[in-house]
């Protein structure tokens, strides 16, 4: 049985390449300094905020960052992301931002946690997402996921039309 730390590996390794109009707009990395902090997790990492909003699946999420755009990814979006997760103890289990480029997946491939709280989402808003293990890895095979409870930070940056 293909593990999915495994299946997410290798869809890593072979991401698309951004579009141009976004690489040139991305071209300036933040310094290690911006880097690590926004590796470091979140204070309220256990503890949604009072004010946090509550979807009917438990999902809970406030917004950190609005873009501009008012548009919204269809469920069959490929979404174009930067992320960092965290388990409810704090250790930092994945990033795009080390990697210095956002990455793309189908939205159609991720944890049911991503799949409903990215159509929250338009194109410069960036979310933390606290995700019940059961819209998480929780059920999943093998032991290379993080179970229970975790907190993401999603940038979303495009999406495509997901036709």
């Amino acid at each position: 049985m293909i593990k999915p730390a495994a299946i997410m590996l290798a869809v890593l390794a072979f991401v698309t390449p951004l579009q141009p109009a976004y690489a040139a707009a991305a071209s300036a990395k933040p310094d290690a300094n911006t880097l690590a902090e926004r590796l470091l997790p979140p204070d309220n990492l256990r503890l949604p905020p009072a004010t946090a909003a509550r979807t009917a699946s438990g999902l809970r999420y406030i917004v950190l960052q609005r873009g501009k755009s008012e548009a919204h990814p269809s469920p069959s979006s490929t979404i174009v992301i930067d992320y960092t997760g965290w388990d409810f103890k704090g250790m930092m289990f994945d990033s795009s931002l080390p990697r210095g480029e956002p990455s793309r997946f189908p939205l159609t491939n991720l944890i049911k946690g991503w799949q409903e709280g990215v159509l929250l989402m338009s194109p410069g808003d960036t979310f933390r997402f606290w995700i019940p293990g059961n819209l998480a890895y929780d059920g999943m095979p093998g032991g290379d996921t993080p179970k229970g409870k975790l907190v993401f930070d999603i940038t979303l940056h495009s999406f495509d039309s997901g036709q």
